[in-house]
Protein backbone atom coordinates (compact mmCIF):
# COMPACT_ATOMS: atom_id res chain seq x y z
CA UNK A 1 0.00 0.00 0.00
CA UNK A 2 1.41 3.39 -0.97
CA UNK A 3 2.01 5.98 1.73
CA UNK A 4 -0.49 8.43 0.23
CA UNK A 5 -3.26 5.81 0.03
CA UNK A 6 -2.54 4.61 3.57
CA UNK A 7 -2.61 8.20 4.84
CA UNK A 8 -6.02 8.85 3.27
CA UNK A 9 -7.46 5.61 4.63
CA UNK A 10 -6.05 6.32 8.08
CA UNK A 11 -7.66 9.77 8.13
CA UNK A 12 -11.05 8.34 7.20
CA UNK A 13 -10.89 5.57 9.79
CA UNK A 14 -9.57 7.91 12.48
CA UNK A 15 -12.37 10.43 11.92
CA UNK A 16 -15.04 7.73 12.07
CA UNK A 17 -13.62 6.00 15.14
CA UNK A 18 -13.10 9.20 17.13
CA UNK A 19 -16.73 10.12 16.48
CA UNK A 20 -17.79 6.71 17.82
CA UNK A 21 -15.59 7.09 20.92
CA UNK A 22 -16.93 10.57 21.66
CA UNK A 23 -20.43 9.08 21.65
CA UNK A 24 -19.68 6.47 24.31
CA UNK A 25 -21.27 7.04 27.71
CA UNK A 26 -18.77 7.63 30.52
CA UNK A 27 -20.36 4.79 32.48
CA UNK A 28 -19.68 2.35 29.63
CA UNK A 29 -16.09 3.56 29.26
CA UNK A 30 -15.58 3.02 33.00
CA UNK A 31 -17.11 -0.47 32.85
CA UNK A 32 -14.92 -1.52 29.92
CA UNK A 33 -11.82 0.05 31.48
CA UNK A 34 -12.35 -2.01 34.63
CA UNK A 35 -12.72 -5.20 32.55
CA UNK A 36 -9.42 -4.49 30.77
CA UNK A 37 -7.70 -3.76 34.10
CA UNK A 38 -8.90 -7.10 35.49
CA UNK A 39 -7.60 -8.95 32.43
CA UNK A 40 -4.26 -7.15 32.74
CA UNK A 41 -3.94 -8.17 36.39
CA UNK A 42 -4.16 -11.83 35.33
CA UNK A 43 -1.19 -11.60 32.96
CA UNK A 44 2.23 -12.83 34.13
CA UNK A 45 3.99 -10.24 31.94
CA UNK A 46 2.18 -7.47 33.84
CA UNK A 47 2.62 -8.97 37.30
CA UNK A 48 6.35 -9.51 36.71
CA UNK A 49 7.14 -6.18 35.00
CA UNK A 50 9.46 -4.05 37.11
CA UNK A 51 9.55 -1.00 34.83
CA UNK A 52 6.42 0.04 32.93
CA UNK A 53 5.43 2.85 30.59
CA UNK A 54 1.74 3.79 30.74
CA UNK A 55 -0.21 6.74 29.40
CA UNK A 56 -2.44 8.95 31.56
CA UNK A 57 -5.89 8.83 29.97
CA UNK A 58 -8.13 11.58 28.69
CA UNK A 59 -11.33 12.33 30.59
CA UNK A 60 -13.64 11.20 27.77
CA UNK A 61 -13.55 8.75 24.86
CA UNK A 62 -10.48 6.77 25.91
CA UNK A 63 -9.85 3.70 28.03
CA UNK A 64 -9.13 4.91 31.53
CA UNK A 65 -5.80 4.00 33.08
CA UNK A 66 -6.26 5.49 36.55
CA UNK A 67 -6.64 2.11 38.20
CA UNK A 68 -3.61 0.71 36.39
CA UNK A 69 -1.41 3.70 37.26
CA UNK A 70 -2.39 3.65 40.93
CA UNK A 71 -1.81 -0.11 41.09
CA UNK A 72 1.69 0.21 39.60
CA UNK A 73 2.65 3.00 42.00
CA UNK A 74 1.20 1.19 44.99
CA UNK A 75 3.08 -2.03 44.28
CA UNK A 76 6.38 -0.17 43.86
CA UNK A 77 6.94 -0.61 40.13
CA UNK A 78 8.99 1.99 38.27
CA UNK A 79 6.47 3.95 36.19
CA UNK A 80 7.11 6.25 33.24
CA UNK A 81 4.41 8.33 31.54
CA UNK A 82 4.46 10.20 28.22
CA UNK A 83 5.35 13.88 28.16
CA UNK A 84 4.97 15.88 24.94
CA UNK A 85 7.43 18.73 24.46
CA UNK A 86 5.56 21.70 23.00
CA UNK A 87 7.21 24.60 21.13
CA UNK A 88 8.05 27.54 23.37
CA UNK A 89 7.33 30.20 20.73
CA UNK A 90 3.75 31.37 20.28
CA UNK A 91 4.54 33.17 17.04
CA UNK A 92 2.31 32.00 14.15
CA UNK A 93 5.42 32.01 11.96
CA UNK A 94 7.22 29.54 14.20
CA UNK A 95 7.39 26.08 12.65
CA UNK A 96 7.75 23.38 15.31
CA UNK A 97 10.35 20.74 14.57
CA UNK A 98 9.93 17.05 15.33
CA UNK A 99 12.43 17.53 18.17
CA UNK A 100 10.43 20.38 19.72
CA UNK A 101 7.30 18.24 19.73
CA UNK A 102 8.87 14.89 20.61
CA UNK A 103 7.57 12.50 23.24
CA UNK A 104 9.56 11.68 26.34
CA UNK A 105 8.84 9.02 28.95
CA UNK A 106 9.29 10.63 32.38
CA UNK A 107 9.13 8.94 35.77
CA UNK A 108 6.08 9.28 38.00
CA UNK A 109 7.25 8.70 41.55
CA UNK A 110 4.34 8.10 43.89
CA UNK A 111 0.60 8.40 44.43
CA UNK A 112 1.33 11.72 46.18
CA UNK A 113 3.21 12.90 43.10
CA UNK A 114 0.24 11.84 40.95
CA UNK A 115 -2.39 13.43 43.20
CA UNK A 116 -0.65 16.82 42.92
CA UNK A 117 -0.74 16.83 39.10
CA UNK A 118 -3.12 19.37 37.51
CA UNK A 119 -5.33 18.65 34.51
CA UNK A 120 -4.34 19.98 31.08
CA UNK A 121 -6.77 21.35 28.48
CA UNK A 122 -7.66 17.80 27.35
CA UNK A 123 -8.56 16.71 30.87
CA UNK A 124 -5.36 14.64 31.20
CA UNK A 125 -3.28 14.71 34.38
CA UNK A 126 -0.12 16.68 33.60
CA UNK A 127 2.93 15.62 35.67
CA UNK A 128 5.19 18.10 33.85
CA UNK A 129 8.97 17.83 33.75
CA UNK A 130 9.54 18.38 37.47
CA UNK A 131 8.25 16.34 40.39
CA UNK A 132 5.11 17.57 42.12
CA UNK A 133 6.01 15.97 45.45
CA UNK A 134 9.62 17.25 45.67
CA UNK A 135 10.05 20.90 44.70
CA UNK A 136 12.72 21.73 42.13
CA UNK A 137 13.54 18.12 41.24
CA UNK A 138 13.51 17.07 37.59
CA UNK A 139 11.78 13.87 36.59
CA UNK A 140 13.97 11.01 35.46
CA UNK A 141 13.88 10.44 31.69
CA UNK A 142 13.76 6.81 30.61
CA UNK A 143 16.36 7.63 27.96
CA UNK A 144 18.95 8.40 30.64
CA UNK A 145 21.69 5.72 30.53
CA UNK A 146 21.19 5.05 34.25
CA UNK A 147 17.42 4.52 33.92
CA UNK A 148 15.99 1.05 34.37
CA UNK A 149 15.09 -0.53 30.98
CA UNK A 150 11.38 -0.74 30.23
CA UNK A 151 9.85 -4.21 30.46
CA UNK A 152 6.44 -3.16 29.15
CA UNK A 153 4.67 -0.20 27.55
CA UNK A 154 0.88 0.05 27.73
CA UNK A 155 -0.08 2.00 24.63
CA UNK A 156 -3.19 3.96 23.61
CA UNK A 157 -4.57 4.18 20.10
CA UNK A 158 -7.62 4.95 18.00
CA UNK A 159 -8.23 1.60 16.27
CA UNK A 160 -6.72 -1.90 16.18
CA UNK A 161 -7.16 -5.03 14.06
CA UNK A 162 -6.81 -8.73 14.87
CA UNK A 163 -3.20 -8.70 13.61
CA UNK A 164 -2.35 -6.12 16.31
CA UNK A 165 -1.86 -3.26 13.89
CA UNK A 166 -2.50 0.14 15.48
CA UNK A 167 -3.98 3.40 14.26
CA UNK A 168 -2.81 6.33 16.37
CA UNK A 169 -3.86 9.96 16.40
CA UNK A 170 -1.60 10.88 13.51
CA UNK A 171 1.26 12.60 15.35
CA UNK A 172 3.67 9.61 15.27
CA UNK A 173 4.83 10.29 18.83
CA UNK A 174 5.12 6.62 19.75
CA UNK A 175 6.70 5.71 16.39
CA UNK A 176 9.50 8.23 16.90
CA UNK A 177 9.97 7.43 20.58
CA UNK A 178 10.24 3.68 19.98
CA UNK A 179 12.64 4.18 17.06
CA UNK A 180 14.87 6.26 19.33
CA UNK A 181 14.53 4.00 22.37
CA UNK A 182 15.25 0.74 20.54
CA UNK A 183 18.33 2.21 18.85
CA UNK A 184 20.20 1.63 22.12
CA UNK A 185 18.03 -0.77 24.15
CA UNK A 186 15.95 -3.90 23.53
CA UNK A 187 12.31 -3.31 22.71
CA UNK A 188 9.95 -3.67 25.66
CA UNK A 189 6.74 -5.66 25.30
CA UNK A 190 4.23 -3.42 23.50
CA UNK A 191 0.62 -4.00 24.54
CA UNK A 192 -2.27 -1.71 23.60
CA UNK A 193 -5.35 -1.08 25.73
CA UNK A 194 -8.63 -0.77 23.83
CA UNK A 195 -12.34 -0.22 24.26
CA UNK A 196 -14.57 -2.68 22.38
CA UNK A 197 -15.50 -0.33 19.48
CA UNK A 198 -11.81 0.23 18.75
CA UNK A 199 -11.32 -3.39 17.66
CA UNK A 200 -12.13 -3.69 13.97
CA UNK A 201 -14.34 -6.51 12.76
CA UNK A 202 -12.56 -9.68 11.63
CA UNK A 203 -11.34 -9.25 8.07
CA UNK A 204 -10.96 -5.47 8.42
CA UNK A 205 -7.43 -4.07 8.68
CA UNK A 206 -5.78 -0.93 9.97
CA UNK A 207 -3.96 0.78 7.05
CA UNK A 208 -0.20 0.62 7.67
CA UNK A 209 3.09 1.75 6.19
CA UNK A 210 6.65 0.53 6.73
CA UNK A 211 7.18 3.26 9.34
CA UNK A 212 4.42 2.04 11.68
CA UNK A 213 5.53 -0.08 14.64
CA UNK A 214 3.78 -3.37 15.39
CA UNK A 215 2.22 -4.20 18.73
CA UNK A 216 2.87 -7.47 20.51
CA UNK A 217 -0.68 -7.66 21.83
CA UNK A 218 -3.97 -5.85 22.40
CA UNK A 219 -6.23 -6.10 25.46
CA UNK A 220 -9.90 -5.19 25.16
CA UNK A 221 -12.94 -6.13 27.26
CA UNK A 222 -13.11 -9.27 25.09
CA UNK A 223 -9.67 -10.41 26.26
CA UNK A 224 -6.07 -10.46 25.10
CA UNK A 225 -4.95 -11.08 21.51
CA UNK A 226 -1.28 -11.65 20.60
CA UNK A 227 0.17 -10.76 17.23
CA UNK A 228 2.23 -13.94 17.21
CA UNK A 229 -0.23 -16.78 17.81
CA UNK A 230 2.58 -19.21 18.75
CA UNK A 231 3.78 -16.70 21.34
CA UNK A 232 0.23 -16.53 22.67
CA UNK A 233 0.13 -20.33 23.03
CA UNK A 234 3.46 -20.40 24.89
CA UNK A 235 2.47 -17.58 27.25
CA UNK A 236 -0.90 -19.15 28.05
CA UNK A 237 0.74 -22.51 28.84
CA UNK A 238 3.29 -20.82 31.12
CA UNK A 239 0.71 -18.71 33.00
Amino acid sequence: MSTSVAFALKCTLRKSMLKTLRGMADSEVEKQSQAVFETLLEQPFFREAKSVGCYLSMKHGELRTGGIVNHLLSRGSTLYTPFISLPTSHSPEAQPSSASQGMKMLKLYSTDDLDRCPLDKWGILDPGETRRDVEGTDREDVMNPSSQPLDLILIPGVAFDDECNRLGRGKAYYDRFLLDYTSSRPSPLLVALALSPQILDKGESVPTTEHDFRLDGVISPDGLVWRNREDQHIRENNS
